[in-house]
């Protein structure tokens, strides 16, 4: 019996208060409200391409695979999740669906990488503990704890009975 391997998803950090921003997640879903997608760029370490290739190609095998964000510090953090419909290293061509302040902030230079997502929905941080991160075995909720690292690699943990 051949093992069926669980999608991978994407959990990123962010914050609100790094440059002045206001609500990050407000002012996506207000562009999500309009256009139906926004995209949602990452500053700092890049995604490698190969991470990049399979995400894209589980979501044109129409696998749900979802971004899953987290703000706030280590003792307190708030937890979000979208629906991941594109990632790509580029600048997109859609200037439409990529939030004003990148650009009067004078950030998009710093985005390694752009997330098309839907809605952020906000989620229990709780529910976080249901994710391992690709390289451990530890719940994604204690991996954020003892990492400085801005994302990683998720799935959903196998129940061993």
């Amino acid at each position: 019996m051949v093992k069926k391997e669980k999608p991978i998803h994407l959990a990123v950090r962010f914050s609100d208060t790094l440059f002045g921003i206001g609500n990050v997640v407000t002012r996506h879903n207000k562009i999500v409200e309009q256009h139906g997608s926004v995209y949602f760029g990452k500053m700092g370490q890049p995604i490698s391409q190969l991470k990049v290739d399979k995400l894209n190609q589980q979501i044109e095998k129409n696998i749900p695979t979802f971004l899953y964000l987290v703000k706030g510090n280590r003792k307190k953090s708030t937890a979000y999740r979208a629906l991941l419909l594109h990632v790509q290293k580029e600048l997109p061509s859609e200037h439409n669906l990529i939030p004003s302040y990148y650009s009067e902030k004078n950030i998009l230079q710093f985005m390694k990488v752009f997330m098309r997502i839907g809605e952020i929905k906000k989620i229990e941080i709780a529910d976080l503990t249901s994710l391992r991160t690709i390289s451990s075995l530890y719940p994604l909720t204690e991996t954020l704890a003892k990492s400085s690292s801005g994302h990683f690699y998720v799935r959903e943990r196998t129940n061993i009975l």
